[in-house]
């Protein structure tokens, strides 16, 4: 099976990279071409983040080919101007989706979600959790995502931005359940990720899949080919999984 994960900036493309993706507008060519680079890699599952609605989540999967779920983040009164969310892209049976709080600010109701999906992998459920982490209160996000590797049945997969960088000492306790399949790969396409990294404008990786390795192998992982890569400030991801 492969996955990839993209920060999809609301479909504003790769241009004026130092202001907010959501204050720049989009169009059917910007979202044509992020089909575009999703099909070049032929994913079963694809994790979106930044996704401004569930219109512009069902129109890019009926561009790419692929079926969509999606979920909102909660808005809060601070954020009534704009919807955004995550959204699940597939080719696959979905036996079942869910999504589970994973920040909430009890005072203005702003928050981050985590949208859940259990997929058939040969003769087993295997649960996927899409999380785009806020910039701030990581540590508390980080720790109601373990408690979801905890509650969800394995094989798990971790999949989406977690702005954090690779060294980040948080990212740590995660270890204890999944790994990072561009670690696993250790291949000349992983090699480049590590050193590449996925931002644009910047040598660092943020965006991630994180596999159980007692159940899964990691058979190779790469970035999105060089032609496919302006169309977001985030580069895709992708990895080849299978059962063990």
């Amino acid at each position: 099976m492969r996955i990839m994960t993209l920060n999809m900036r609301y479909g504003s493309g790769a241009e004026k990279l130092g202001d907010p993706g959501y204050d720049l507008p989009t169009s059917p060519g910007k979202l044509q071409a992020i089909a575009a680079a999703i099909k070049s890699v032929e994913p079963d599952i694809v994790a979106l983040q930044e996704v401004r609605n569930q219109l512009q989540a069902e129109n890019l999967a009926r561009l790419a080919g692929l079926n969509s779920v999606y979920v909102s983040h909660p808005l809060g009164y601070r954020l009534l101007f704009f919807e955004w969310g995550l959204a699940f892209l597939y080719r696959v049976d979905l036996a079942e989706t869910a999504s589970r709080s994973v920040l909430i600010d009890r005072t203005s109701g702003v928050g981050r979600t985590g949208l859940i999906c259990r997929v058939s992998f040969g003769v087993e459920m295997a649960t996927f959790i899409n999380v785009h982490l806020d910039h701030d209160h990581k540590e508390t996000q980080i720790e109601n995502i373990l408690r979801l590797l905890k509650q969800w049945p394995t094989p798990l997969c971790l999949l989406g931005d977690f702005n954090l960088a690779p060294d980040d000492s948080l990212l740590n306790p995660l270890q204890e359940f999944v790994a990072d399949s561009c670690l696993l790969a250790d291949s000349s396409l992983s090699r480049e990720a590590v050193a590449a990294g996925t931002l644009l404008n910047k040598v660092s990786r943020r965006d991630y899949i994180w596999v159980d390795r007692n159940k899964f192998n990691v058979q190779e992982a790469g970035l999105l080919a060089e032609p496919y890569r302006m169309i977001s400030d985030h580069v895709g991801y992708w990895a080849d999984i299978d059962l063990k």
